[in-house]
């Protein structure tokens, strides 16, 4: 056998075995997290029948005759919800710049002349990259109740909490943005005479806008998510409604938060594809342009009547609005009610210094010596540490590969390339209208169903499924499981959207069906990508998992739970967030090193 044949060999057994091993992880986490839920009697009546008549008024007959009405309230609400994410992202993309040009490494100066300034970097580099990356280990729900247990319940906090985990992702994927950028024009540029940074600046930066800026928007629809979640800790958000209308069996008024909440999310994800597509293509010039003036006319007419997509205009000017009216006239009013208060910058000062007393190891604060605390920290893990822990990996770990099968199965129904009447634009006889309307109906069904399962978040699917199939892990998996499902549907498609199609047409020419194509085609060439990205949501599902488990499973998030609400120990709460922490450490580090050995690859 030829190398390049006994190469091939080697990388199908390669994905088989990977296939295998995740198929055995999932056999060993559903032994972990044990049998599947009994079905309370009666718990999912009257819950499907209400999301046909979703509900306009309220459902409470005791209200007063002059509350708010439902439809205000809710609005308002809605609003409060996207208030809160533009105000989160407005902190959230200037740290995250910044922060990302200092974990970049492409601006730094080469050879000898360098070296020393390599040498003073090198330990900023590192201290940014870890500070990023513990930023968004810790989920934005702890660092709400952190700071909501240091500073008080103030708006502002909240926002603070959102905007420090989506600092670090932003940061981290800002990075690995300007890293993938080809050096071409930046080793041109300083070959001309200017700086790193000049050259960063003028060739880089330019490069990664479209994708910077497609990611920000991103990166916003989670903060709606987000935004919404912080509702269940009593953040007067869409979620705190959600919350409230499920505990007292309100259906109807549930499922007309939830639409609410789904159109927005949806509105958000479609403006984000448009912006993609508007930034990736040059746009079409409507009119040929005459010159017939001097050449500084002509050159002003030009730049006049050059096309331009009106998209991304309206999308910079109503986010510049949008986030002031956010920030000004709401956020300033509600900060100067909290000083009139009793908690004034004095006792909210004793409250910072209370709460470091309560995170700091008691028997630390005891004796005074750090060393007390290995005995202790010994002791928790001993106790309930390692088996929250396991159950924590358990659910994640089920959950990712849950959805990383079906997003594989329901893929080739939502490629634009393969759900046509002609896959690959390949000429198969006479087109029926009603066949091409019926794959066209199959990939938009499918690809809106990647979007409504992902518009939902984790936590609010967990609220309900637990309420409906009673608490155990599986409700939670499923969750986690949907939620990623319609995310990696979203990535994978996008993949293998982007493969060339040469092979595939090559096996359709020779009368292979579109599920032959992918098998043998786009799902071999994508493999490595969709690895990558399932190594990346699992890192996800750690954090989320470990927020999943405050309902009331036997995880990191129930001893948290327990640590705040019952024991009161903060340094006990503090003590299994940073043991989650630790494992996205250690999720990040293997997700480097998969990364660049798929880009060696």
């Amino acid at each position: 056998m030829d190398k390049p044949s006994c190469r091939l060999t080697l990388r199908a057994s390669g994905r088989k075995l990977t296939v295998l091993a995740l198929l055995f992880f999932l056999a060993v986490c559903a032994w972990i997290l044990g049998p599947m839920p009994e079905r309370p009697p009666g718990s999912t009546e009257g819950f499907w029948a209400a999301a046909l008549h979703p509900a306009l008024t309220d459902q409470n007959q005791s209200l007063p005759d002059d509350a708010t009405p439902f439809i205000i309230r809710i609005l308002r609400e809605l609003g409060t919800t996207l208030r809160y994410a533009f105000i989160a992202m407005s902190m959230a993309v200037p740290a995250g710049i910044i922060l990302g040009f200092f974990s970049s490494t492409v601006w730094w100066p080469e050879g000898s002349q360098g070296r020393l300034m390599r040498l003073l970097l090198r330990p900023i580099h590192i201290t940014v990259r870890f500070t990023i990356t513990l930023m968004r280990s810790i989920h934005e729900l702890i660092w709400a109740i952190f700071f909501l247990a240091a500073l008080g319940h103030d708006p502002l906090t909240a926002c603070v909490a959102l905007a420090l985990p989506f600092t670090g992702t932003l940061a981290k994927v800002f990075s690995e943005i300007i890293d993938e950028q080809s050096p071409e024009a930046r080793d041109h540029v300083i070959s001309s005479g200017a700086s790193p940074v000049q050259a960063f600046l003028t060739t880089l930066i330019p490069q990664t806008l479209p994708d910077m800026a497609t990611y920000t928007l991103y990166r916003f629809e989670c903060a709606l998510r987000s935004s919404a979640v912080l509702g269940f800790i009593g953040i007067e958000t869409i979620g705190l409604s959600i919350r409230r209308s499920f505990e007292n069996n309100f259906y109807n008024e549930l499922w007309t938060e939830l639409y609410l909440l789904l159109a927005m999310i949806v509105i958000v994800d479609i403006l984000g594809a448009q912006l993609r597509k508007r930034l990736h293509q040059i746009p079409p010039r409507k009119q040929l342009v005459k010159l017939e003036g001097t050449p500084e006319e002509n050159i002003k007419k030009l730049k006049r009547m050059a096309p331009r997509w009106k998209l991304t205009r309206l999308l910079l000017c109503s986010s510049v609005i949008l986030t002031w009216i956010a920030w000004f006239p709401g956020m300033v009013q509600i900060d100067t009610e909290s000083l009139t208060q009793e908690s004034g910058p004095m006792n909210r000062m004793d409250r910072i210094s209370s709460f470091l007393t309560q995170i700091t190891p008691q028997p630390v604060h005891e004796s005074g010596s750090w060393r007390d605390a290995i005995p202790w920290a010994t002791e928790l893990w001993q106790d309930n540490g390692h088996d929250a822990l396991t159950n924590t990996l358990a659910m994640a770990t089920a959950a990712i590969i849950i959805s990383a099968l079906a997003a594989w199965l329901f893929l080739p129904w939502a490629s634009r390339a393969l759900a046509s009447a002609q896959p690959m634009d390949i000429f198969s006889g006479r087109l029926s209208k009603c066949r091409d309307l019926a794959w066209k109906l199959c990939g938009l069904v499918t690809r809106t169903f990647f979007i409504i399962s992902r518009a939902i978040p984790e936590y609010i699917y967990a609220y309900l499924l637990i309420g409906l199939l009673g608490i155990s892990a599986w409700p939670l998996v499923l969750a986690l499981a949907l939620h990623n499902f319609g995310i990696l549907g979203r990535l994978w498609g996008e993949v293998v959207e982007n493969q060339p199609p040469a092979s595939a047409r090559q096996l359709m020419h020779t009368g292979s069906s579109r599920l032959q194509c992918y098998m043998a085609s786009y799902a071999p060439m994508s493999f490595n990508r969709f690895l990558m990205y399932l190594f990346y949501r699992w890192e996800t599902c750690v954090r989320e998992a470990t927020i999943l488990g405050m309902l009331g499973f036997a995880s990191l998030g129930l001893q948290i739970h327990l640590a705040r609400h019952l024991f009161r120990a903060y340094d006990e709460m503090l003590f299994y967030v940073l043991l989650g922490a630790a494992v996205i450490f250690i999720g990040d580090l293997v997700s480097v090193f998969l990364r660049r050995a798929l880009t060696k690859a």
